[in-house]
């Protein structure tokens, strides 16, 4: 059998889906000739992989249900978001995951910091799933320094994919994209070879026009985009 190669390079990600409805409907407004995926994003958590209900059900599936949400098409990246309040068992818990969501699966995105031993037990076992680490403000201020950050994200290489630097979800506004705070932390590590860069935030059409600047920096980013119900 031949070994599935990861899938790499950039992607623009939507996160949030809940029915394969969503996702065709998605995929229908790939421009042609693209050179970024569409980030498929599913929520789950411990609570949703033990069978549990989320206190937002209506943004988390219930488990049994992922597998019939990702689709297999070569324009997409599917990526289960996962957060846990048992990071000691993150090893199994991506393990369990992995069976939940299905042969279309293409990697998971995980909130900074899990534990590395963990991470790296999984990569051992499935280095071909995709992974991205998703760094929030929370965790940015767990860092005392550039230079610890850039350590910090020595640690988990080779097993992440990419770097996403999230520094809007603490922000007591909570409507703007702040591309010149990401971009202090993307240059720190922009020179890691086999580390993709992205950025995360709140992002209204009204507000592509922030991206410009990140994207002449940096040509091949992946954005996340977390949109404003307002």
């Amino acid at each position: 059998m031949t070994k599935k190669l990861k899938k790499v390079g950039s992607y623009v990600g939507i996160t949030g889906f809940t029915s394969r409805a969503e996702v065709v409907r998605a995929i229908a407004t790939i421009p042609q000739g693209s050179d970024r995926r569409l980030m498929i994003g599913v929520l789950m958590d411990s609570e949703t992989l033990a069978g549990q209900t989320n206190k937002w059900p209506e943004c988390y599936p219930k488990k049994e249900n992922v597998r019939n949400i990702f689709v297999g098409d070569p324009r997409v990246l599917n990526l289960v978001h996962y957060n846990t309040d048992h990071p000691e068992t993150l090893c199994g818990q991506l393990m369990e995951a992995t069976e939940v969501a299905g042969p279309n699966l293409d990697g998971f995105q995980l909130n900074a910091w899990p534990l590395i031993p963990d991470l790296e037990d999984y990569w051992e076992l499935h280095p071909n799933k995709f992974l991205s680490l998703r760094i929030g403000s929370k965790a940015l201020a767990q860092v005392e320094s550039m230079k610890r950050f850039r350590e910090f994200i020595g640690a988990y290489l080779p097993m992440i994919d990419t770097v996403l630097i999230d520094p809007n979800d603490n922000d007591n506004e909570g409507k703007t994209l702040r591309p010149a705070k990401g971009a202090e932390y993307l240059r720190v590590v922009r020179d890691y070879p086999t580390l993709g860069l992205g950025i995360a935030g709140i992002l209204n059409p009204n507000m592509l026009h922030l991206l410009e600047p990140l994207i002449q920096e940096f040509p091949d980013l992946s954005i996340d985009a977390r949109v404003n119900a307002e």
